[in-house]
């Protein structure tokens, strides 16, 4: 027999779902959660010409994961992501619910995995920063040194 609280947790779940663990972290992460994802480019970053370049360059990297992105962002700044997801063969999610949020701040694209990775660093700008410039061969040749015996002789 069922007791009263077991019917309470059934109408409960019937009217309103199953709880659902973190779930700011969720909406902020496109129905995922940041212990999963492994990449993330803000909508802030979309207009970055670096973003896209690093985003197709390192897509391959990325094998055996799958990619949530924010439906509610303006195609004109997601094609680009799209059209590449699309051509590479590379599984994706347009998430899309009410509670997404889409101002500059928030996520356009993640790649998430299916399990825990806890990496430290996702963002892409960060993942991936600018090369340092090469020096200049004058500045990596260190000056000779001359012993105390060589200044005897000079």
């Amino acid at each position: 027999m069922a007791t009263p609280q077991d019917v309470n947790d059934r109408l409960t779940n019937a009217m309103y779902g199953s709880p659902q663990t973190l779930p700011d972290q969720r909406r902020r992460f496109l129905g995922s959660l940041r212990e999963r994802t492994v990449l993330a480019i803000r909508v802030k970053d979309l207009q970055n010409s670096r973003t896209f370049d690093l985003f197709s360059r390192h897509l391959d990297d990325f094998t055996d994961r799958s990619a949530l992105v924010n439906g509610k962002i303006d195609h004109q700044l997601m094609g680009p992501y799209l059209k590449l997801l699309a051509q590479k063969g590379f599984p994706f999610t347009l998430v899309n619910k009410p509670e997404t949020p889409d101002d500059s701040d928030s996520y356009a694209l993640l790649i998430v995995s299916r399990e825990a990775v806890d990496q430290e660093t996702i963002n892409i700008l960060e993942l991936y920063p600018l090369a340092q410039s090469n020096p200049t061969e004058t500045s990596k040749k260190k000056p000779e040194k001359k012993g105390w015996f060589s200044k005897l002789f000079h």
